[in-house]
């Protein structure tokens, strides 16, 4: 059945669009109208933890990065080939990736979490032609100590040589002022001053890969998941329809490597206020986002639902004097415990259901409390043309009020799994759905509920964790027999982790030494991107199904008894 409202029978919807013919093809197109039509206005704000600001407006957007792609290319990046980039939010990101898409060239934001570096190097096998890094030290220096230990060769004019990453030709530094030994790489600041204005730049098409994101998994190598610059660009047409870009102001801190960070706003030509990664945490944040947003006129605040619940625990200490018109969050399943921010908080709350894979797909609008249901999506986005179902093990679409796995088709869907074929075919049928690993149903007025994953990926604060990879690391710690990561219940994280261990006879391994060991093991220091076993449960036994295998079903009902919801 297609229908665009009323009343389904079964778990299918068809929603089609007619867009206003435009010459705006990629992101390119859309920065240079920007450009041309608000060249003076802010574009982004980088606010640091001191509240100074540092403003990027269109017209200098659009020219630093056109300067980077001359650059990129008289450095000797070639059209098709890939630029990694390992940098904190800063305009220079922005010049770097968008100058990448100038040049013909694809850009990605890496990201590497093992201080054995093992999982970069698995990132830059799987993008094989990766000629490029841009990388800025991390905190105290961490992310350059792990690079450093597989580069061979280098010289100060940015070449290098690394029998590890074969690929690599290239190494470009940022913000590393403070770091003697990173002296001799060439600085971003200087590379984006080595101009070429006879160079000319390649035509770029809509179906071009714009940019590689990767997937929200905090642990092991993420998946690369490659969008076209038609992808984004039919998502981002409906929302810059939807409001009235050069009069809102977003507010939005997420990391620019991710696809709710970047580049939503670019595309819509809305202002975008974000926090600047290269300055200490603020030491109340939930103040500071309030401040910020309220100085800076913001008309929408999106964070992730833990913000919005430490909103809701001390609403009757904050002041809630800003203008905004809506909080926006998502990220994972909601709790209807979360409405208690309308009213003081915000007179409205958004709550967007989407994935790396497929953008924004549904949106719940909500200004009551009663309104808002526990785990409800809302409807289909009113996007561009688009089909969900819902169906059963066998790929058949079921009734409505049914769960069964959520799929998507449209243009708004990713391409591929870059260089991984295996894995796009596994998700992607041969007529072009998606599988999105989620179960939900939808009713017969095409609301839409997910209830969780498919898979044993778990749900934390917004990102998707594979048990697998953690467990490994665990069973490498001496004196552990067995370790099988759960999901426990949470109203704030929608599920946190647990660990449950068995140890060798003889062993007394304690809590805390496992604490360590995982927190050691990992490289982000800010804790921006790991998720770690809030809770450890020892068993001398596993329970097991009729084959012999660890039930994780009777596992996490063991845990969830154990350390029950936490509730605000």
């Amino acid at each position: 059945m297609s229908t665009k409202e009323g009343n389904l029978k079964e778990s299918y919807i068809k929603l089609e669009r007619t867009h206003a013919e435009t010459d705006l093809k990629t992101i390119i197109d859309c920065l240079e109208y920007h450009t041309s039509t608000i060249p003076d206005k802010e574009a982004v704000v980088f606010v640091a933890s001191d509240y100074s600001r540092e403003a990027v407006t269109w017209s200098r957007l659009f020219t630093k990065a056109r300067e980077t792609a001359k650059a990129l290319i008289n450095l000797g990046v070639k059209k098709g080939e890939v630029i990694a980039v390992n940098v904190r939010n800063c305009p220079e990101w922005l010049y770097i990736v968008i100058g990448a898409m100038m040049a013909g060239a694809i850009a990605v934001s890496i990201s590497f979490t093992y201080t054995d570096g093992s999982d970069l190097i698995a990132i830059m096998d799987k993008l094989r032609n990766c000629c490029l890094l841009v990388l800025d030290p991390g905190v105290a220096g961490a992310n350059w100590n792990i690079v450093k230990k597989f580069i061979k060769t280098q010289t100060g004019k940015g070449r290098v040589r690394s029998d590890k990453m074969p690929y690599l030709r290239y190494l470009i530094t940022h913000k590393d002022e403070d770091y003697a030994e990173m002296q001799n790489n060439l600085h971003l600041v200087d590379f984006l001053e080595q101009l070429n204005d006879d160079i000319q730049l390649p035509k770029v098409e809509e179906d071009d890969i714009a940019f590689l994101f990767q997937t929200s998994g905090s642990t092991g190598v993420p998946k690369l998941v490659a969008h076209t610059h038609r992808a984004i660009r039919v998502c981002q047409q409906v929302a810059t329809e939807a409001v009235a870009a050069d009069k809102s102001i977003a507010y939005n801190d997420r990391p620019f490597a991710w696809i709710g960070g970047f580049p939503l706003t670019l595309i819509s030509g809305i202002k975008r206020v974000t926090v600047s990664g290269f300055c200490s945490p603020p030491e109340d944040r939930a103040a500071f986002v309030i401040k910020v947003a309220k100085r800076e006129k913001c008309s929408s605040v999106s964070v992730l639902p833990q913000m919005v619940h430490e909103f809701i625990r001390r609403q009757d200490e904050l002041t809630f004097d800003w203008q905004i018109s809506a909080l926006a969050t998502g990220g994972q399943p909601l709790s209807r415990s979360i409405a208690k921010c309308l009213g003081k908080i915000t007179p409205a709350i958004v709550s967007a259901y989407g994935a790396t894979e497929f953008q924004i797909a549904a949106i719940a609008f909500a200004i009551k409390e009663e309104q808002f249901e526990e785990n409800c999506c809302g409807n289909l986005f009113q996007g561009p043309e688009i089909e969900m179902k819902v169906v059963d093990d066998n790929g058949e679409v079921v009734p409505i009020n049914t769960y069964g796995e959520v799929y998507f088709r449209g243009d708004s869907v990713f391409k591929e799994y870059f260089h991984d074929e295996e894995k796009t075919a596994a998700v992607k049928t041969p007529e072009g759905w998606f599988k999105t690993n989620d179960i939900g149903k939808l009713n017969e007025k095409g609301v839409l509920y997910i209830q969780g994953r498919k898979s044993s990926a778990i749900i934390s604060g917004g990102m998707n964790v594979s048990p697998d990879i953690l467990e490994r690391i665990l069973e490498s710690y001496p004196g552990l027999e067995a370790a099988v990561i759960v999901p426990v219940p949470d109203d704030v994280y929608y599920q946190v982790l647990c660990a449950c261990v068995r140890l060798q006879p003889g062993s007394d391994v304690t809590e805390q030494q496992l604490r360590k060991f995982l927190e050691e093991y990992h490289n982000d220091k800010p804790g921006l991107f790991t998720v770690l076993p809030k809770f450890y449960l020892f068993q001398s036994e596993f329970p097991e199904v009729f084959t012999g295998k660890v039930s994780r079903k009777d596992l996490t009902d063991l845990a969830s008894r154990t350390f029950g919801r936490n509730t605000l």
